[in-house]
């Protein structure tokens, strides 16, 4: 029977991806990868050398998914250009990917010691990928108010986006409190507010903003893909 390793590669990184949400770092090993996909321990070695390694691979993929998905938003909505419609298809993006959405709050209840290493991969993502850089983005393309001060809106959307997922979480696990508002509802609300705090005061540049946020995804995509093509060499 021939064996096709690609597929199985990707099983693992399935595995792997489901058993981070549900162990942590911390508890995961390898044998709960190779009883998750049926293969023996060694064979799961023979992809990966470690469990670093491994996470790594899936961080990878999870985060090219990730804009690969918002990539697909922007181009989708009319607005997608501004900043309030841009931040609302990333954050529809994080609802519907949970492991992303763990990526983007560094929950330290699935990352654990992982984020205290050096140079993980956290500290090692482009540039661009990060809120604030996603700001400078929106700003240089004239979607943004020039007098606004990046690095304190970039803060407080960061401080939210663990708020937003808890949401998250306890809809997807029905247990939502009915007297408070909806993911929906907080994201409607929070566009709402950084379309009246942020646009300028002649009305924003779409057409100019969603040109350069989808170039700056493609650039991150590219990162992203010389990032995984590395890991893969270095396991061949």
């Amino acid at each position: 029977m021939v064996v096709n390793e690609h597929e199985r590669e990707q099983a693992i990184l399935d595995a792997t991806a489901d058993l981070l949400l549900r162990l942590g770092y911390n508890k995961l090993t390898m044998g709960d990868v190779a009883e998750a996909v049926a293969l023996h321990r060694g064979l799961v070695y023979l992809h990966f050398k470690s469990k670093d390694e491994l996470v790594e691979a899936v961080l990878v993929r999870e985060l090219d998914r990730y804009v690969e998905t918002w990539r697909e938003q922007v181009e989708a909505d009319p607005r997608g250009g501004d900043v309030a419609s841009v931040y609302r298809a990333m954050v529809h993006v994080l609802k519907t990917l949970p492991l992303t959405s763990a990526i983007a709050a560094r929950d330290p209840e699935v990352f654990g010691k992982y984020l205290r290493k050096p140079a993980n991969l956290f500290g090692r993502r482009p540039s661009t990928f990060g809120m604030r850089g996603f700001l400078q983005m929106m700003q240089q393309a004239g979607t943004m108010r020039r007098d606004v001060d990046i690095r304190a809106v970039a803060f407080i959307l960061d401080a939210l986006t663990p708020a937003l997922r808890r949401t998250f979480v306890a809809e997807r696990a029905a247990q939502a409190d009915p007297d408070q508002p909806t993911s929906d509802e907080l994201l409607e609300t929070l566009a709402d507010l950084l379309d009246r705090a942020l646009a300028p005061p002649d009305g924003a540049d779409l057409a100019n903003g969603r040109a350069v946020l989808l170039g700056g995804l493609d650039e991150v995509r590219t990162a992203l893909s010389a990032a995984l093509s590395r890991q893969e060499g270095e396991r061949s």
